[in-house]
C-alpha cells in the first residue's frame, strides 16, 4: 500500500509548473534561436546554430546538377551523389551567398547575428557629381548609390552585383566606385575581352586624371598601379608571381560578370583574399530563372553576390539615353518538316541553305534601301558567317562594302575600325561582336544566328543601343526560321524581347 505523504503531495503542483516552464522556455529558446553568421575572411562565412533549423538550411542550399548523370557517367566521381552543397557539413559558405543565407534564415524564422570579423575600410564612401570631364548622369549616381549603400541585415556589405543595360556608362560607375573612396583603395578591375581592355586602355585616363593606372596584359608587369585594369588570363597564368600584389587589393571590379563561373576567375578571385569590396558589373547576370540555369547563378553568386539593383534598355531609350529600337520578328518565307537532330536542322536550313542565304540579303535590301546604314549581320557558326559574305558579295558587292569577321580573322582589328569609322557598309560577324564592341554609328542589325540565349540575344540587341548624332532610330531584324528546334528558339527570343519591354512587330518574309 502507498504511503501518502502530505509533502510530496503539496510538491506535486510546483513540479508541474516548474516542468511546464522548461518546456515552454525550451520551445521559446528554439524559436528565438539566434543564427550566428560569423564572416571569417573575404572569402569565406560560417554559420552555426540548432541542429534542427541547419539541417534545413543545408538542404536549401543542397541543388541536384542538372548534368549529374552525364558527369557521373563520363567522369571518375563515382561516390558523388549528383548535388551541388553550397553549405559544408560544417556550416562554412562562400562569402558571396551571404545575403541568401541570410534570408533564407529568415524564412524559417530565425534571428540572425551577423559577426565581421574582417578589418574595418576606415573610408566612408562619398559619391562623386565629376570623373574627368564627364559629368555623371542622375541614374548613374543612383546605381553608385545602391552599389556603395548595401546592407545584409544592419551589416555593411560590398560584395554585390548590378544588372546595367548597354549604354549605362559602366567605365563610369568602375571609376566612380574607385573616386568614391578618394582613391585610397588598391583597386583590380578584372576583365577577359581584349577589346574591352583596349578600349579601358583609352578610356580611364580621361576619367581618373592624375592617377597611377597599370594596365596588366601577358607574363611581364613591372610597375603596379593604385588602379589596376587585369587581363584574367593574365593573372591566372602568372597567379604565383603576383600572389603578393594581389593579397593587398582592397576593392576588386569585375567587367561583364555574368561569365566568372569558371576556374581561371575563381583562381584569380580567391587570391584575393583581403579585397573587402567586390562589385561585378552586367547587363545580363541572373536572367535565367531556369531550373538548368540554378547552378551557373548560384556559382557565379558565391563569388559576386546578390543583383543590387537593374537598368533595362527600354529604361535608358525612356530617358533618352539610348536610341529607340524598332524590333521585327521576320518569318522565313520557306518550309522545313523534317525531323533531325539540331546540328543537321541548324546545318540545313541556315548555314549551307540558299534559301536562307536569300532571306537573309532581302531583308538587308529592304533596310539600305531606306538608308540604314551601316548594317551588321549577326550568325552563330564560321562557316555561316563566310557562306553569307560569298553570297553578299555575289549579289551586292557592286554597290556596297562589306566585310566579315571572326574570331579566326587576320585583321580583325583593323576590319572592327573601319566599320566603325564608315569605310565598311555592311559587315557579317559571329557572335564575337556581342561584348565589349561599341558601333555608335549602327543603325540596322539582322540576328540570323537564331540562338537560345537570353542573354546573348540581349546583348546583340544592345550593339543599337548606342546614341549617335547621325541616327534618331535603330532597327533590328531577327529572323525566325523553320524546324523543330528552331521554331522553338526564336519563340523563347519573342519572350526575352517581351521580358525587356520592347514593342515587337511581327513580319512574313
Amino acid at each position: 500500500m502507498k504511503r501518502y505523504d502530505p509533502m510530496v503531495e503539496a510538491a506535486k503542483p510546483l513540479l508541474v509548473l516548474y516542468t511546464v516552464a522548461i518546456v515552454i522556455g525550451l520551445i521559446l529558446g528554439i524559436i528565438c534561436w539566434v543564427f550566428d553568421i560569423t564572416i571569417k575572411n573575404c572569402n569565406v562565412c560560417e554559420i552555426s546554430g540548432p541542429a534542427k533549423f541547419t539541417n534545413k538550411l543545408y538542404e536549401a542550399f543542397r541543388i541536384k546538377h542538372p548534368d549529374a548523370w552525364h558527369i557521373l557517367m563520363y567522369s571518375r566521381a563515382k561516390n558523388w551523389d549528383g548535388y551541388v552543397k553550397y553549405i559544408s557539413d560544417y556550416g562554412q559558405f562562400k562569402i558571396g551567398l551571404l545575403n541568401k543565407v541570410y534570408n533564407e534564415c529568415c524564412k524559417m524564422g530565425q534571428k540572425v547575428k551577423i559577426i565581421d570579423n574582417r578589418p574595418p575600410l576606415g573610408i566612408k564612401p562619398v559619391i562623386p557629381d565629376v570623373l574627368g570631364d564627364k559629368n555623371l548622369r542622375e541614374v548613374q549616381k543612383e546605381a553608385l548609390e545602391k552599389i556603395l549603400n548595401n546592407r545584409v541585415g544592419d551589416t555593411p556589405f560590398l560584395i554585390c552585383a548590378s544588372d546595367l543595360a548597354v549604354n549605362f556608362g559602366k567605365t563610369l560607375i568602375f571609376c566612380g566606385l574607385h573616386q568614391a573612396f578618394n582613391r585610397k583603395l588598391k583597386t583590380v578591375l578584372l576583365l577577359n575581352s581584349a577589346d574591352l581592355f583596349k578600349q579601358f586602355k583609352k578610356e580611364i585616363p580621361e576619367l581618373l586624371p592624375g592617377e597611377k593606372i597599370a594596365f596588366i596584359q601577358g607574363s611581364k608587369c613591372n610597375d603596379w598601379g593604385n588602379f589596376n585594369v587585369c587581363m584574367v588570363q593574365s593573372l591566372s597564368s602568372n597567379i604565383k608571381r603576383y600572389q603578393r600584389f594581389l593579397s593587398e587589393i582592397d576593392m576588386i571590379l569585375i567587367d561583364e560578370a555574368d561569365v566568372i563561373d569558371n576556374k581561371t576567375y575563381k583562381t584569380v578571385i580567391q587570391h584575393l583574399y583581403n579585397s573587402r569590396i567586390r562589385i561585378g558589373l552586367s547587363g545580363t547576370i541572373y536572367m535565367s530563372d531556369q531550373k538548368k540555369k540554378l547552378i551557373h547563378n548560384l556559382n557565379t553568386m558565391s563569388f559576386i553576390g546578390d543583383k543590387v539593383n537593374q537598368v533595362k534598355l527600354v529604361d535608358m531609350i525612356e530617358k533618352g539615353y539610348s536610341t529607340p529600337i524598332t524590333c521585327k520578328l521576320v518569318y522565313a518565307p520557306f518550309k522545313y518538316s523534317k525531323e533531325v537532330d539540331y546540328p543537321t536542322e541548324y546545318k540545313e536550313v541556315i548555314c549551307d541553305n540558299k534559301e536562307a542565304w536569300k532571306f537573309s540579303l532581302d531583308r538587308t535590301k529592304y533596310n539600305l534601301k531606306r538608308k540604314r546604314l551601316p548594317a551588321l549581320i549577326v550568325c552563330k557558326f564560321i562557316d555561316h558567317c563566310e557562306n553569307l559574305y560569298k553570297y553578299y558579295v555575289k549579289h551586292l558587292g557592286n554597290d556596297y562594302s562589306i566585310q566579315y569577321v571572326h574570331h579566326k580573322t587576320k585583321g580583325r582589328d583593323k576590319i572592327l575600325q573601319d566599320f566603325r569609322e564608315g569605310r565598311i557598309d555592311v559587315l557579317i560577324a559571329t557572335t564575337i561582336i556581342s561584348r565589349g564592341q561599341n558601333f555608335p554609328e549602327l543603325k540596322y542589325l539582322q540576328n540570323t544566328a537564331s540562338m537560345d540565349s537570353n542573354e546573348k540575344s540581349i546583348q546583340i540587341l544592345g550593339r543599337l543601343a548606342r546614341t549617335h548624332m547621325n541616327k534618331k532610330r535603330s532597327y533590328l531584324d531577327d529572323l525566325q526560321f523553320p524546324g523543330h528546334y528552331l521554331k522553338r528558339h526564336g519563340n523563347h527570343r519573342r519572350i526575352y524581347y517581351q521580358k525587356e519591354n520592347l514593342r515587337i512587330i511581327k513580319v512574313d518574309g
